[in-house]
């Protein structure tokens, strides 16, 4: 009989220490299963914080692709705008508001942008523009003659494309018909007194014909005035006897062009027409 109860506390004791053990073995189980709840998509985060900054990556990689391509897109604009040729006349185009504008050369072998008109301002109420930049210079410049007696009336400053274009042609006929010269040396002729339109000084606004045309202009005292103190004001002789074959345009006493008051001392002093004082002074205009 005793033997019998302890096979049977043997019995139950193996029961409940495996009931205990299945016990804590569920406890476990839900346990781990609860940790894993907490971030059902644990990979999935991890793998979309790294795409994120992937993301970030090839979005500053892009950004700075984009920066060079701009920088380069810049640099080329540059330099087509500062070297194109007009197929059409073999002629450079000009960059009229490039930072020394003021200095800009046009002539048979230069020519503005098509369409390119600067913006104008009035001189004294006269009905005579120029570009607003200079209009300032030629109206003090103006004030100061009158002072000393001197009138420096406004004659021609402005001129549009189209006006240009009408008086080239109409010379160009002239010579034709008065000269018997064929179309294109009468245009060559032409060129060395009206200049074709987009290549005038006075369609960039920066050139001013000062009191008439008239070559007797050059032994009146308002000559002698400008020759001793345009210069003060930014204003140069631009065209003389002298500089024929360099700037291709005949003896003009009366033409004066605005180059700056930093420039018109030097240049007066130098001897030199524009295009020579730019070359010596190695400025691309």
């Amino acid at each position: 009989m005793k033997k019998k109860n302890d096979n049977r506390r043997k019995i139950i004791s193996v029961c409940l220490f495996s009931a205990v053990a299945a016990v804590l073995f569920f406890v476990a189980a839900v346990i781990c299963f609860s940790d894993l709840s907490e971030h059902p998509f644990g990979d999935e985060k991890i793998t979309a914080e790294a795409t994120v900054g992937e993301a970030d990556k090839t979005e500053s990689n892009t950004s700075k692709n984009n920066t060079e391509e701009t920088t380069a897109e810049k640099v080329t604009e540059h330099i087509t705008e500062t070297s194109r040729i007009n197929e059409e006349t073999g002629r450079i185009i000009v960059n009229p508001e490039q930072e020394l504008w003021n200095l800009v050369v046009v002539n048979m072998g230069r020519e503005m942008p098509s369409g390119y008109k600067p913006e104008l301002a009035e001189i004294l109420s006269t009905g005579i523009y120029m570009d607003k930049r200079v209009v300032p210079f030629y109206e003090q410049m103006y004030l100061d003659a009158k002072k000393d007696g001197i009138i420096l009336t406004p004659y021609s400053g402005y001129r549009s494309y189209e006006r240009q274009e009408r008086n080239y042609k109409n010379l160009t006929e002239t010579y034709m018909s008065d000269y018997g010269l064929s179309r294109k040396e009468a245009a060559k002729k032409a060129a060395m007194v009206i200049l074709p339109p987009g290549t005038s000084e006075h369609n960039l606004g920066l050139a001013m014909d000062i009191c008439n045309t008239k070559d007797s202009f050059a032994f009146t005292e308002e000559y002698k005035w400008l020759t001793e103190n345009a210069h003060k004001y930014g204003f140069i002789l631009r065209y003389t006897e002298e500089k024929i074959d360099i700037t291709g345009i005949v003896d003009e006493p009366w033409h004066w062009r605005y180059v700056g008051t930093e420039y018109a001392e030097d240049i007066k002093n130098s001897g030199l027409c524009l295009e020579e004082y730019l070359q010596m002074k190695g400025i691309d205009f």
